[in-house]
C-alpha cells in the first residue's frame, strides 16, 4: 500500500514540467547570449585599441614617425589582442586632425579604428581624440 501510495502522489512533477518544458527556451537565450559577448569583447578591443594607437601618434616626435610607429602599433596591438587573420586583414585607421600638421599645438586628433567581426560579420568601430597642448 505504501508504494502505490508514492506511485500514485504528484510530487516532484513541477520539476520534470520544468526540465521538460522550460530548458529548451533558455537554450536560445544562452546562443544570443553568447553572441553578444563576443561582439562585446571585439568593440572593447576596438576602444582599447584606439586609445593606445592615438598616444602612440601624439607622443611621437614628428609626423613621419607619428604615422610609422602608429601603424606598427596598430598591427602589433591587433595580433595581441588575438584578432583574427581576417579581422586584421579588413583592419582600418582613419586620422581626423583640427590643423595641419596634426601635431601642432592646441590641435585635436581623433583616431577612428574600424574592423569587421569575424562570426558576426558586424563592423566594429571605435575612435578616441586627444587634445594636445597649446604650450607645443
Amino acid at each position: 500500500m505504501n508504494i502505490k501510495a508514492k506511485l500514485g502522489s504528484e510530487s516532484g512533477s513541477a520539476i520534470v514540467e520544468f526540465v521538460a518544458l522550460a530548458i529548451p527556451l533558455f537554450i536560445p537565450i544562452f546562443i544570443y547570449l553568447n553572441q553578444f559577448a563576443g561582439v562585446s569583447v571585439n568593440e572593447e578591443i576596438a576602444r582599447s585599441m584606439a586609445r593606445e594607437v592615438l598616444r602612440v601618434y601624439v607622443l611621437s616626435e614628428n609626423e613621419s614617425a607619428a604615422r610609422n610607429l602608429s601603424g606598427q602599433s596598430t598591427n602589433l596591438l591587433a595580433r595581441q589582442w588575438k584578432l583574427t587573420d581576417s579581422e586584421i586583414a579588413s583592419l582600418q585607421t582613419r586620422l581626423d586632425c583640427s590643423a595641419t600638421p596634426c601635431l601642432s599645438a592646441d590641435g585635436r586628433i581623433k583616431l577612428t579604428i574600424t574592423f569587421r567581426d569575424e562570426q558576426t560579420g558586424r563592423m566594429i568601430s571605435a575612435s578616441a581624440q586627444e587634445h594636445l597642448s597649446p604650450w607645443l
